[in-house]
This record gives C-alpha cells, structure tokens and sequence, in this order.
C-alpha cells in the first residue's frame, strides 16, 4: 500500500536524493485504494510527524512524463485535516486513470504559512520565476502574478508587471484550515529569494540537464522543492521576427527551393567566416550553429531576414548597440524589436580588450585583400571560361560546385567588412552634413553607371554592324553572330562585355531566373533598348574640395558596387552549372525538363540519392502553386509551422510620400513595374517599382523619375539616381498597389512627395 506509486512520487524521492530540500512525503497505491483495501492511517501519521494540514495530490503514471505534464488533469486537495485524509486519499484516487497504472497519491504537509511561492522554469539560456506571497496554488492555477526572467549569471532578463495594485494572493487561516484570496500587498522578493532561486536553477540544470519545471516555496529562510517536472513544450519558444525590406532587392517575389538552400548556406558560411576574422573563438561559433543556419528563411517562397539570428550574431562581438542600429540602417529594417538573447553570446573579457585592435588591422590591409580576393575570383570565371562545358558529366559539375564555395565563400565575408565600414562611414556623414550638402557629396560614377556606359558603346557598335539590328529584331541568335563574324572587334567586344557584365541583369540572384547568358532573346531586347539610350555626361567633382571622411565613403561605395557586381557573375556562373546539370539529368529521366533543379534543394541535390529528385519537385511545385497569389508583408512576427498573416491593403490617398534620395521635380506617365518585366516597355516618364536590383540598371536609365516602395539611401537604385541626376524618392509605401501604369503624377522629390497630376 505504501511505496514509490506514480511520476509525481518518483520525481519527488529523486529529488530528495539529488540533495534538494523537499517535504516529507507517503506515497499511496491509489489501485490498492480503489480494489478496497485500507488506508494505513497510522502508518502515514509515524512518517509524516503531526502536521495540522496535508495536502492531497495525484501521482498518475500518465502524468510528469517526458512528452506530457497532464498538469490539473486530476484532483488535488489542499487543507486536508487528518481525521479527514481517508476521504481525501478516495477522492483523489478515483479521479486517476483505471489503466496504464501503477497510479498513486501522494501526501505531505501543507506549508501553510510560507512567505512566498512560485513556479520555476529552467533553460539553459534563461530562468524564469513565477512567485506570489502564501501558497503555490494560487499560481499553478494561472492567476496574474508577479514574473521575473533571469540570465543564467543571475543578471535580470526582464520583470512585470509593474504595477502590483491589482495582484492577489491565496493564504490559509492556520487555525480553521479556511482560504481566502485577497491583495498580494508587497512584493515578497528579495536578494536572500533571488539568491536561493538561482542556487536552485544551477542545481536542476546540473541533475537533470534538461529544462525542467519546479513548484518551490519560501519560508523566509529556506527555499522548498514541492515538485519538478520535466517540460514538455519550450516555455520560451520566441516567433522569429521576419524582414525582407532589404532582401526583397536581390530577391524579388517568389523564390525557388534552389535558390533559397543556395543563399542559406551562402549567409551562414559568410558570417561564420566574419567573426572567426574578428576574433571569435571557432569554437563557440560552432556551439551556436543554429544561430546562422537561419539568418534567412523562405516563408511560403518569400525570402525574408530572420531578425532574431542577426540580432544574436551582431551580440558576439563588443558594441553590440552601435552594431545593432548600423545593421538596421544596413538592411532598411522595419523590425527593429529587441529579442532574447542569450549570455553565452556576448563577447569574452579577452575579445574585448583585442577586438578593436583587430578591427584596426583589417582596416589597413582591407585594400589589399580584397584587391586578391578580385583577383582570384575573376581568374575562378577565367577557368570556368575555358571549360569544355559539352563535356561535364553530373560528377564533374557537382565537383566544380563544391570547389567554387570552397574558393570563393571562404574570404566573401570581406564583403560584409566594406558594408559594416561603409555604414558606419553614413552615420557619421548623415550627422555631419545636412542632406543636401550629403546628396551633392554622393554623386559620383560607380561600377554600375560604368557597367550601362559599357554597354551601350557595345550595343550601339552591334546595331551599327549591317544586318545586325534586324537579326536583333527577329531574335535570330544564328544571323546575328554571322552579322557580327566580320567586325571582329565588335563581337570581342561584346564577348568581353558579356564575361565581365553579362551576369548582372534583372533579379540576378534568383538562380532560375533566365538571363542574357542564356536567353538570347533577352539579350536582343537589351542591346536595342542599351542602343536607344544614351546617358548623361558624368558627374565630374574635384575631389580635392571633398573632405577625407567623404572620400573615404565614396571609396566604400564604390568597392561595394565592384564586390556586388562579381556577386552577379558568380551567381551566373552557378546557373549554368545548375542548368548543365539539369540537362544531364533531364537526359537520364531523372527530371522531366532542366529547370526542374532549381525545384531541389542544394542539399537534395547533392547529397541524396537523383531517383529522390522527380518526388522531390513534384512536391515543391505543388506547394508552391498558389504562393504567387499570397500578398504577404515586409516584415512580421511568425512561429515556423504556422500560416503566415497576408499583407493588409493600403489605403488611397491622393498625396504619398517617402525619403528623397535625389531632389527635383518631374510630371508625366507612370509605369508600374512590381517585379521586373523584360522590354520592350510602353513610353513612360517615371518608374514605380516595389524595389529594384543591379540588373535594373538599364530601365533606371531610361526613367526621368523614379518611386521605390523598398530601399534605402545606399540601395542600387539610389546609388544609379545620384549619379544620372533622376529625381527620386524611395520608401514610398503602397505606390505599386495604389498606382496603375499610365496614369500622370508630379513627382516632387525635393518636398518627398507624389500626388496626382491636374493635367489629363
């Protein structure tokens, strides 16, 4: 009859026998109870002393579990007088299950006068602690009560509520055994509580080594286990916090499976990578590898930023404030809420005293560091060039594959360096200049300005060959070379354009989108349409009346546009490996067409077995069939698993507004591209687009205006509207929704506003 019956009497001896301080306890067989047979009173009494009040609990097998708590799920009687336990042990006892025994009851003293109790969750990043004055039930039952969140040091996470006026508490009159709620008065916490709670959460963290949830009360002196529990469910499961503000720029609408793996593995190689440079142990790196297996994610085929993951990136390294604000800025983020972070990222004493030494190191080699990795990487698209493509079995392309991350992820974190210098380089600017004096500062020729000056001497030179044009015209790819073959120094010169330029069009990080590589056709829209539109002359300033902080900006922006631009070319380079891939296994029936590799995964696609490969996009496609229709919003809150909220329609207004890049004022018709669409376009004097990438260029050139929904005072097309003198506002929320293509507008960037225009 008497025993160890049931989780809640077994967790109970083990915590007893694992040194923490718990109530005497009997436990019961509640079977034995329920087959009849009697209670032994007197036996209960020499083990439990004389207590006035017992408390009566369940102790079912089926509760406590590892996968279940079932805490309420069966009856508890507090206040229990002695004369009074066999009824209380009975009616406890048939509220238990009749099968999947042994069940039991257990019995112990009521401590009825305790100064405070609570509950106890432990995690190894965090506890938290539940606590009101007098009993514990009073908050296992889910009452409002005072909450505190601890780090493991002991340093505080957060504490609410503020306001104690309307908590209450549960007391016991010793004497009659009654209850009675009211005010909870002061707070009962104290450094000695503090400091015993946080003796217990090492405690549990070292016997159990697993999150656990504890009953505890205080009498003042001594802190009393009266039960622990596993937790089944992550009592602290935070929504990621999702912005695609900045990332929408270089992937636009609906992102395939392909692309997505690809720019996962890319971002968490390049920022591991950051902080091994910037001192951080490897090894701790390695111990928060789920921080940067998902600084990106894919939400019903929409690339967003995780922002918790950045956040706890930007903590491993000192100045994590300053960090944190200069990424925001970076990425244009909307989300910009502070998440739990845990202490074992913040920076060791050592790294503080070397970082900033480091920083300063990298500082002066930058240049030549990034002039080699240039280097290398641009002889990496020379080898590639050379290539026998006609050739390459699936073995041979999935081995270059792997060599080029091997070669070209492993110094790509320079590129974050420049962005990290050239922000940090902004704020200063933006604080010390005003915005107009800053605007005339900015205008400078970049690489991307340089790229659509190459190109349309290229194209006006292809126009120019007789027979050309109309080849062009006709998309004939074969007449079109044979036009050229004569004027040999026209078709190197297109070579040489294509094999420095030619990954850089529209959306040109989207791995299955098709470009001028590829697609002839577009590249016969996009030399005409380059052959039409001469630019301006460029911006010539004397660089001498430029003060040093501002060239040394202009320097970074510059770097920043050369590093995007072999960004684009490598990203080419990997589609026609992806697409020789495809071939290959489209030949062998492994997949129905070429472009089905972009469906797989780059782990599908590398690492299991090709037979998988027709299931796995089957599966992708039909996942995927309705997600272009989903309007989902910039930035949100989302637990994975869960269905994403859709993007709330914007109101009309007559008048928007948004944040001038370059001032002036220009009317005339709309032309409303949300995601870019190939030539030819209809006539049009201003753009409206949810945002743009480099690959853009050529219809940015041709705008005499520009409304970007998304983008900041560094994105692409900013940089392309100082340059060109295009007036421009960005940040202009809903424009694309609110607008239709034809419709005239005045466009005064210089008051950051739009409206409609009074002339039909």
């Amino acid at each position: 009859m008497l025993g160890t019956f049931g989780n809640k009497a077994l967790g109970l001896r083990r915590l007893a026998q694992g040194g923490f301080r718990t109530l005497p306890m009997v436990s019961v067989d509640a079977d034995a109870v329920r087959a009849g047979q009697p209670i032994p009173l007197d036996a209960i009494r020499a083990q439990l002393g004389s207590t006035a009040w017992l408390a009566v609990r369940s102790s079912s097998a089926t509760e406590d579990t590892e996968t279940t708590a079932a805490a309420g799920a069966f009856r508890t009687e507090l206040g229990v007088a002695f004369e009074q336990l066999s009824d209380a042990v009975i009616r406890v006892s048939e509220s238990l299950p009749l099968n999947g025994g042994p069940h039991g009851i257990v019995i112990q003293p009521m401590v009825a006068d305790a100064v405070a109790s609570g509950v106890l969750f432990t995690h190894p990043d965090r506890y938290a602690v539940a606590l009101a004055p007098g009993l514990c039930a009073h908050v296992v039952n889910g009452h409002p009560v005072e909450e505190r969140g601890f780090y493991p040091s002991g340093e505080t996470w957060y504490t609410r509520p503020d306001d104690r006026r309307n908590l209450e508490c549960l007391r016991m009159n010793q004497e009659t055994g009654e209850f009675r709620t009211e005010l909870a008065g002061p707070s009962p916490w104290t450094p000695a509580l503090h400091k015993a709670l946080l003796r217990t959460y090492r405690d549990l963290e070292r016997h159990f080594g697993r999150p656990m949830d504890a009953e505890w009360t205080w009498d003042g002196r001594n802190l009393t286990l009266l039960q622990a529990r596993p937790v089944t469910a992550d009592w602290h499961h935070e929504p990621w916090l999702l912005d695609n503000s900045n990332l929408a720029e270089s992937y636009a609408g609906v992102v395939q499976p392909m692309t997505v793996s690809v720019a996962a593995n890319l971002y968490r190689t390049v920022y591991q990578d950051l902080l091994d440079a910037s001192g951080v142990p490897r090894s701790i790196i390695e111990r928060h590898a789920p921080v940067f297996d998902h600084l990106v994610t894919s939400v019903h085929g929409r690339m967003y930023y995780v922002m918790n993951h950045w956040y706890a990136m930007m903590a491993f390294l000192p100045g994590y404030g300053r960090n944190k604000v200069n990424l925001e800025r970076m990425i244009s983020a909307q989300t910009k809420t502070q998440p739990f972070l845990p202490e074992s990222l913040n920076p060791s004493l050592t790294l503080r005293w070397t970082y900033y030494p480091i920083v300063i190191h990298k500082l002066l080699t930058f240049k030549a560091k990034r002039v080699a990795f240039a280097r290398d990487v641009r002889r990496g698209f020379e080898r590639l060039d050379a290539l026998n493509w006609g050739q390459l079995d699936a073995q041979d392309v999935q081995r270059i594959w792997r060599e080029l991350e091997a070669e070209w992820l492993r110094r790509w974190y320079l590129t974050v360096e420049n962005d990290t210098a050239l922000m940090t380089l902004l704020g200063w600017a933006e604080k010390k200049f005003g915005p107009d004096k800053l605007e005339s500062y900015l205008r400078m020729e970049t690489p991307s300005v340089a790229q659509l000056r190459t190109l349309h001497r290229v194209a006006q030179a292809c126009v120019q060959v007789p027979g050309a044009a109309e080849a062009l015209k006709r998309g004939d790819e074969a007449e079109f070379y044979s036009a050229l073959q004569p004027q040999s120094h026209v078709a190197l010169a297109l070579k040489s354009y294509l094999a420095e330029f030619g990954g850089r069009f529209p959306n040109e990080l989207k791995l299955e989108q098709p470009s001028p590589l590829d697609s002839f056709d577009l590249l016969a829209q996009t030399l005409l349409d380059a052959a039409q539109h001469p630019l301006p002359e460029p911006h010539r300033g004397d660089e001498r009346s430029i003060p040093w902080g501002i060239r040394k900006l202009r320097q970074f922006i510059r770097q920043r546009e050369e590093l995007r631009l072999l960004r684009s070319t490598a990203f080419g380079w990997l589609r026609r490996l992806l697409l020789r891939a495809g071939d290959l296994a489209a030949a062998q029936g492994l997949l129905d067409h070429r472009d089905d590799v972009f469906w797989l995964t780059r782990e599908e696609w590398l690492e299991t077995d090709p037979t998988t490969w027709r299931a796995a996009v089957a599966a992708q496609k039909h996942a995927y069939a309705n997600y272009r229709s989903e309007p989902l919003p910039r930035s949100f809150a989302w637990l994975p698993g869960e269905e994403p909220p859709r993007a709330e329609a914007t109101e009309g207004s007559a008048t928007m507004n948004g944040h001038r890049v370059v001032p002036g004022r220009i009317e005339g018709r709309v032309l409303v591209m949300p995601e870019f669409q190939p030539g030819p376009w209809p006539e049009f004097d201003i753009l409206v687009a949810r945002h743009t990438d480099p690959g853009w260029s050529l219809l940015l050139a041709q705008s005499k205006g520009l409304v970007i929904e998304q983008g900041g005072l560094l994105s692409h097309a900013s940089i392309v509207a100082r340059e060109l003198g295009i007036p421009t506002l960005v940040g202009v929320d809903g424009a694309s929704l609110q607008l239709r293509t034809g419709d005239r507008i005045v466009l005064d960037a210089t008051s950051g506003t739009l409206y409609p225009s009074t002339h039909a």
